[in-house]
Parts: C-alpha cells; sequence; structure tokens
C-alpha cells in the first residue's frame, strides 16, 4: 500500500489530508486556496513527489444522499486533476465531515478555539475525517 491523499474541495479552498505509508491512519496536512489555480498546481506537484496514486474525495451529497450543485463543481475539480495526472479518484459521502472536524478540533483545543484558528484547520481536518471514512468502508 502507499500513501492516500483525500481532498475536501470547497468554492474557496482545498483541504488536504494524507495516510502513513502503509495505509492505515489518516492525518490532515495542508489547506490550499483555488484562487488562481494554486490548489490544482501543488496537488499536482504532491502527487509527483510523493508517487500518489489514490484520491479520495468528499463529496458533498444531501441528507438523501442526492448529489448536490456543489457535487458538480467537487466533480469538475477532480476531471482536472485526472487529466493532468495518473491518478485513480475514489468519491466518498462527506456529508458532516466539517461538523465532525470542527468537533474533533474543538475538543482537543480543550473546548477553547479561536475562529481563526478554526478556519484555519477545518478543511485539512475535514479530509482527514473524509479518509477515516474511506479507509473504514474498505476494511
Amino acid at each position: 500500500m502507499s500513501v492516500i491523499l483525500s481532498l475536501d474541495v470547497g468554492t474557496k479552498r482545498v483541504g488536504l489530508a494524507l495516510t502513513n505509508e502503509e495505509g492505515e491512519f489518516p492525518f490532515p496536512f495542508k489547506t490550499y486556496n483555488r484562487a488562481a489555480g494554486e490548489a490544482e498546481s501543488k496537488i499536482l506537484l504532491l502527487l509527483e513527489q510523493r508517487g500518489i496514486e489514490l484520491v479520495v474525495v468528499g463529496l458533498p451529497l444531501n441528507v438523501k444522499g442526492d448529489k448536490t450543485e456543489q457535487c458538480k463543481d467537487v466533480e469538475k475539480f477532480c476531471r482536472r486533476l485526472s487529466k493532468r495526472s495518473k491518478i485513480k479518484i475514489e468519491f466518498v459521502d462527506e456529508h458532516l465531515s466539517s461538523e465532525e472536524a470542527k468537533e474533533r478540533l474543538t475538543e482537543a483545543k480543550g473546548g477553547r478555539i479561536s475562529v481563526s484558528d478554526l478556519k484555519a484547520s477545518i478543511d485539512a481536518a475535514a479530509a482527514a475525517v473524509i479518509l477515516e471514512y474511506y479507509l473504514k468502508q474498505k476494511r
């Protein structure tokens, strides 16, 4: 197994999480801005540098499990990545992953976390939650 990358694709930022070399444990990695293609170019560089072959991406389905307008944007972003690299992309329902990430971050800080710290950490933490969902499904 190798490192797996997970993405939480938002309208302004993309949160990234990675697994360890054995592909077992997810951890938050970074957050990149989507403006001017920054996220795409940095993700492509990361894929190349780490030899990543699998990317897990959260799809923001609604409570009924149907695709939302945001899903179309996420899929379009992923199509651009796959055209420029040799990666396999798997989608996972990310419903409530950001809420779960917020709860975990707040709990980790003893219930005291500033809004600016939360915003800086939430996207990467949500990507780690998405990756955790994926790994649990595969076990």
